[in-house]
């Protein structure tokens, strides 16, 4: 019971906290003011382990990897998409895979609508890019609801 208690008083602090940080975010971006192509450019994860290129197809935006910090496997072999649900796909390199797709602009500063792919889980979320400024995004990977889910923060290295 005393489990149980403290499990509910966590998730309603850490729900309270999740919102608020959301809520600081918000205001930080609504101060500025975004267009739709200004996530467009090549982005790099806090850690610097990889860079994703962000461009418009269309009128949806993608996001390829075109940098790895360790882009081969122990052998020297290029790592491959080996866990991906499609077994035609498995012998993708990671560099030049789209990891991103589908995203639209929502307004705001906010793109979403799209998925985020983990070519080393072989999974795909939910994607949800929120700009703090023209240089920072958070990209979220999600499952279902945005609150079930993941946030880096991406910093600009040139448009």
């Amino acid at each position: 019971m005393i489990r149980l208690v403290l499990f509910v008083f966590w998730s309603f602090f850490t729900f309270v906290g999740v919102n608020q940080n959301l809520l600081a975010q918000s205001s930080q971006i609504k101060s500025q003011t975004f267009n739709a192509d200004d996530i467009i450019g090549i982005w790099t994860n806090s850690d610097n382990i990889m860079k994703v290129k962000i461009e418009k197809i269309g009128s949806h935006y993608f996001g390829k990897l075109i940098w790895l910090e360790k882009p081969n496997e122990p052998d020297g072999s290029p790592k491959l998409d080996k866990f991906n649900p499609d077994p035609t796909l498995r012998k993708v390199p990671f560099i030049g895979l789209r990891v991103m797709k589908d995203i639209k602009y929502r307004g705001d500063g906010v793109w979403g609508g799209g998925t985020l792919y983990d070519p080393e889980k072989g999974k795909t979320y939910g994607c949800r890019i929120t700009m703090v400024n023209s240089d920072v995004a958070n990209i979220r990977g999600y499952v279902g609801v945005s609150l079930l889910g993941k946030t880096e923060k991406f910093s600009r290295v040139s448009k």
